[in-house]
């Protein structure tokens, strides 16, 4: 009889489960449809659903709450391109935040960092320099964090 070796399996991921944070903003994000369209019955608005766990979630879910608050909030996109088989470096300045937030003017740069990922010294960098110049600067590592900061300014 020929002994075959065991099956390495990776471990799933546990069930997403939805923080209170996360869901308010659902609510929040159903009623203001409804007042964008008051002519259609509720029941007929898809509702609108969001996530924290990945990094690109998480940014939609604090971009959203932001603008909802009444406060402009926009996703910067400084990734690179890779075409004709080379990279190109974006022209933004490296280290910039994902979003850039003014709230009753003041100006607020979130990083959003998920799972294990970490600041880089350019990132290091335009916080300190953020700070210095009396903005406000913060790490989100969950919406429900960062609904609590928000809210405290």
């Amino acid at each position: 009889m020929i002994l075959l070796p065991e099956i390495m399996r990776k471990k799933p991921r546990p069930a997403y489960r939805k923080p209170e944070a996360v869901k308010e903003l659902e609510r929040l994000a159903d009623l203001q449809a409804q007042r964008s369209h008051p002519t259609v019955d509720k029941k007929y608005l898809a509702p609108r659903k969001f996530r924290d766990d990945r990094a690109s979630g998480l940014t939609a879910c604090i971009v959203k709450y932001a603008t909802l608050q009444g406060s402009f909030a926009s996703r910067l996109n400084n990734m690179g391109v890779f075409r004709n088989r080379k990279y190109t470096r974006p022209t933004s300045r490296r280290g910039l935040p994902d979003i850039l937030i003014t709230k009753d003017g003041k100006s607020l740069f979130v990083e959003v960092k998920a799972g294990r990922d970490k600041l880089s010294s350019f990132q290091r960098k335009v916080q300190e320099e953020q700070t210095e110049s009396g903005g406000l600067y913060m790490v989100a590592n969950s919406f429900a964090e960062f609904k609590v900061w928000f809210d405290a300014i």
